[in-house]
């Protein structure tokens, strides 16, 4: 007689604990859904910085948000990172401003297609006073060209905490291009790629 009630017992138990499990997980993936990134908890409780005359002569690395949406036009995704027109620019916030930007140039059929043309682009989205530190090809990866500057006004408009240790007012820029790359830019602070 106890075998018997152990058994269906035993069944009802383990019934239980996997609904428990499942509701577990889902309330994992509604918690993942609804609680905002850091950048969304600064963007809906920091005022943004006040209206400055931007850094660079198109909205481009350590100018803010309402920049780049001036510029760019609304964006997709979030606070923390923005897709602009249909992914050719995708930008990573942070205190609300740029610190990191790709260029995916090879997605924009309108866009440059010669180096020097990218270049042009990117001399626009970086800070006006950059000056160029050093140029090298990566030992790893001979598509791409490492471009290390230094800009003062990037310094003193950027959190110290935002260049992750690296010098204030540094920045990188990768040019990757050649054949059977689709040209890409990557510009962020610091002068570090693998940090």
């Amino acid at each position: 007689m106890a075998k018997r009630l152990a058994i269906p017992l035993l069944a009802s138990i383990l019934l239980t604990l996997s609904a428990c499990n499942s509701d577990k997980e889902k309330i994992v993936k509604d918690e993942d859904v609804t609680n905002p990134s850091l950048e969304e908890q600064k963007a809906e409780t920091e005022a943004p910085p006040p209206d400055e005359e931007r850094i660079t002569e198109t909205a481009g690395l350590g100018d803010t948000r309402e920049n780049f949406n001036e510029e760019y036009g609304e964006p997709e995704g979030d606070e923390e990172i923005s897709n602009y027109q249909d992914d050719f620019l995708i930008v990573t916030f942070e205190n609300h401003r740029a610190v990191n930007m790709e260029l995916h140039f090879g997605s924009n059929p309108d866009g440059p297609k010669s180096q020097e043309e990218m270049m042009a682009f990117i001399e626009k989205v970086i800070p006006k006073d950059a000056k160029e530190v050093e140029r090298t090809t990566n030992d790893l990866n001979s598509n791409q060209q490492i471009i290390q500057y230094k800009s003062e006004t990037l310094k003193n408009t950027i959190s110290e905490e935002s260049f992750r240790g690296d010098k204030p007012g540094t920045f990188l820029v990768i040019l990757e291009e050649g054949e059977g790359v689709a040209p890409l830019a990557t510009v962020s602070l610091g002068i570090e790629q693998n940090k």
